[in-house]
């Protein structure tokens, strides 16, 4: 027996409204998916950094360790606060005599829950976008490169507050219309500058890729400059997802209702992937490749490597062009406590 044979709408909803309340649940059980995916990352990240973190000179591991439990604490805040207005808005004032559900939801919007799941979303987005700023340094390796994407975050940052400050004021929410809105200025914004980030962290990946194939050879490569891994350090995911979302949300269609929830969470996870690969020696850093342009006669280009999968050792590879145009090459392994801390 089909659904519409079965089905009981309430009175007075019409097909949109019965979609538009449907996106939201469906797009809170999504969110409920991603946050699973997010908790199994975080666990991950932990059982990778926090044993090294009671060793001498680990600072940087610790470093790591409050960045994760940051990004995962406010994806959770976020999370939560996302499932506690969903039991609002369905369960205690489904019968909302204004338009059901979805008229508690625009009428309570500005709700100390709801500006709480708000501002853990923005919080967490500031950190993700700090962090791709700062990969997109290390990758380059030059503060030149950063610097109007800095200046696109300090505008997406101020943007953010405004936003906030805007959605939590009574009466009020991401899609009232105002004489000045902020919320899609700074998702378009914050959105823009994680595709340019994504943009330039996948050329100079791909660059330095062909660079090491051409060097080590392409199996000795592969973990370093496969196209899974330059996706996972660029955070295509997330930009991908940030851009369907703020597609949808300027056109106000109910699609971005399922996309929202599910970016809040693919925001938390990108970073913390980058943070697994560092902790595992899997990331590129800024002595990944030295001189990745090519060395200069009687210069050194040298490429370090943690070897794939074992943490004892490390595999250093070392070229050397002689003032005859020859090449001298030397192999080097060391012990895992011998190990210099990774780069974020």
């Amino acid at each position: 027996m089909s659904d519409t044979q079965t089905s009981f709408p309430p009175p007075g909803e019409t097909s949109a409204d019965l979609w538009l309340e449907s996106s939201n649940l469906v797009g809170a059980v999504l969110g409920g998916v991603a946050y699973g995916i997010h908790v199994a990352v975080v666990a991950e990240c932990l059982w990778h950094i926090f044993p090294r973190s009671f060793k001498r000179g680990s600072k940087n591991n610790w470093f790591l360790v409050a960045f994760v439990l940051v990004m995962f604490v406010t994806g959770t805040v976020n999370f939560a606060c996302n499932t506690r207005m969903t039991q609002l808005m369905f369960v205690n004032n489904r019968a909302f005599p204004e338009g059901g559900p979805m008229g508690w939801f625009i009428a309570n919007y500005a709700i100390d829950t709801n500006t709480a799941g708000n501002a853990g979303y923005i919080v967490a987005n500031f950190f993700a976008d700090a962090l791709l700023l700062w990969r997109t340094y290390v990758v380059w390796n030059t503060y030149l490169i950063i610097i109007f994407p800095g200046l696109v975050f300090l505008g997406s940052t101020a943007m953010s507050i405004l936003t906030l400050y805007q959605a939590s004021r009574p009466t009020a929410s991401l899609w009232t219309h105002t004489t000045v809105q902020f919320s899609l200025p700074y998702f378009s914004i914050s959105i823009a500058l994680n595709i340019l980030l994504t943009l330039l962290l996948v050329g100079r990946l791909f660059y330095m890729s062909e660079r090491a194939k051409r060097a080590i050879g392409r199996e000795h490569a592969a973990t370093y400059s496969s196209i899974a891994s330059m996706l996972i350090e660029s955070a295509v995911p997330y930009a991908v997802t940030g851009l369907i979302f703020i597609i949808t949300y300027a056109r106000n269609s109910n699609v971005q209702n399922l996309v929202l929830p599910v970016l809040s969470q693919i925001m938390c996870i990108s970073p913390e992937v980058i943070i697994l690969r560092v902790a595992m020696g899997r990331a590129v850093t800024a002595k990944t490749y030295q001189n990745a342009s090519g060395p200069r006669s009687g210069t050194e280009m040298s490429m370090k490597f943690r070897s794939r999968p074992t943490p004892q050792d490390t595999f250093q590879l070392s070229t050397t062009h002689g003032t005859d145009g020859t090449l001298n090459g030397s192999m080097q392994f060391a012990s895992k406590y011998d190990l210099a801390h990774e780069e974020v």
